[in-house]
């Protein structure tokens, strides 16, 4: 669920927890301001529709917007716990792997 003015914990994990949405550009900022980290306009990408089955549907792109793994990633690394992540291979598992650390980071 996307919220108005700051999040709280719970809502900026869910946030990099999926490998497989995009943020609006104003959302993601939010995420790295939650984490106390810095947002990079390098995170923002245009984004259109490509109808795959296990791709991402935007019914108003193409627009502007911050893939969920790469701000996990992001927020990871700037944390300094990117290492402790074991790699996966999916989108989803490396995602809720980089949540995984951040969270014991931030426990």
């Amino acid at each position: 669920m996307i919220t108005e003015g700051a999040l709280n914990h719970q809502e900026a994990l869910e946030a990099i927890s999926t490998g497989h949405a995009i943020w609006s550009v104003e959302y993601a900022e939010r995420v790295c301001k939650h984490f106390g980290v810095s947002f990079l306009k390098s995170l923002v990408k245009v984004y259109e529709s490509d109808r795959l089955p296990l791709g991402v549907t935007m019914y108003y792109g193409p627009d502007d917007g911050v893939w969920s793994l790469d701000l996990a990633w992001h927020v990871a690394m700037c944390l300094g716990v990117a290492n402790k992540a074991r790699r996966f291979f999916g989108r989803g598992t490396q995602a809720r792997e980089l949540a995984r650390v951040i969270e014991e980071k931030e426990a």
